[in-house]
């Protein structure tokens, strides 16, 4: 059965029962791009310097969407490691998940494409130095990351953060966001900025990927070795458009429900309160200078509406 289709009818039922739908998927979902890798290989492994192409990307980044332009390129395949999957289900997020030693020592001949949420950690940057492979790195403005991590998690059962996001508005959500997650994603694009090798990494902001993706995704090409001409970059982005990956929404035309829900920066200032906003800045406000999101901090005392 196609997992898209098992993960569907899992969220019909209670949520411990679509955990277990859940896993069911990955294991199966695992084989399937295992083999097709491996098929990738054998057709068109010979065109390519990098075999194996590795993105993190902080959780609601977008980075699905980098991962689905990427894996145009004729041959590659998706490949979620299932440890990653079982981390996420047990504790809530993957976005601390340290690599394995050796965990690509197995994906010899293959033409392997892995998005994962990992941190950049001591290990797992020297997990990918010693198996010399490239990585991409994509983050956001961690106000709309929690804002599209409430609607998400609102909507999924068998994400273990769901019971506390089901019953909950989205400013009741956004304050269990600031006190569960928001200290730990900050750490996250610290750790990558920190410990990430330029001369094999590419950092890319959400935000900027949206003003100029043909830019983003030429720098990608790059960094992989991949076709990086103009009219191949064209075509990929064209090809991946929101409008084309959400089912023919207009950007900025949101849907709650949706896994693209609504493709902008700066939906956070719909929701965010007064209160909700000075909370966020006790952790945040430096880090969104350090980070160029903000110049100062006048977006705490901002007046503005949000959506009940």
């Amino acid at each position: 059965m196609n997992t898209k289709k098992l993960e569907s009818i899992a969220r019909k039922f209670p949520p411990c029962i679509t955990r277990l739908g859940k896993r069911a998927a990955v294991r199966i979902r695992g084989r399937e791009q295992l083999n097709a890798c491996r098929e990738g290989y054998k057709e068109f492994g010979a065109q390519y310097s990098q075999p194996i192409l590795f993105i993190a990307g902080l959780p609601k980044s977008g980075s699905t969407w980098i991962e689905k332009m990427v894996a145009s390129y004729s041959g590659y395949h998706e490949f979620l490691l299932p440890e990653i999957a079982k981390h996420e289900l047990a504790t809530g997020g993957s976005h601390d998940f340290e690599l394995p030693r050796g965990m690509f020592d197995n994906m010899k001949n293959m033409l392997v494409l892995t998005k994962m949420h990992s941190h950049g950690s001591v290990n797992n940057v020297r997990v990918l130095e010693e198996a010399g492979i490239n990585y991409v790195i994509l983050h956001r403005d961690l106000r709309d990351v929690a804002v599209s991590y409430h609607f998400y998690v609102h909507n999924t059962p068998w994400h273990p953060e769901h019971k506390r996001h089901r019953n909950k508005s989205v400013q009741e959500g956004l304050a269990v966001f600031c006190e569960r997650m928001l200290p730990a994603y900050i750490d996250w694009v610290k750790s990558w900025k920190k410990n990430a090798n330029p001369e094999h990494s590419v950092q890319l902001r959400y935000e900027d990927m949206l003003v100029d993706p043909i830019a983003g995704m030429t720098k990608v090409a790059t960094l992989f070795q991949l076709d990086n001409s103009l009219e191949t970059i064209t075509r990929i982005v064209d090809a991946h458009s929101f409008k084309k990956m959400s089912g023919g929404r207009k950007r900025g035309e949101g849907s709650n429900s949706a896994f693209a829900r609504k493709g902008v920066a700066g939906d956070w200032r719909n929701h965010f309160t007064t209160e909700l906003k000075k909370r966020y800045a006790t952790l945040l406000a430096d880090f969104l200078i350090e980070s160029e999101y903000e110049t100062d901090d006048s977006w705490v005392t901002e007046e503005g509406e949000t959506t009940p």
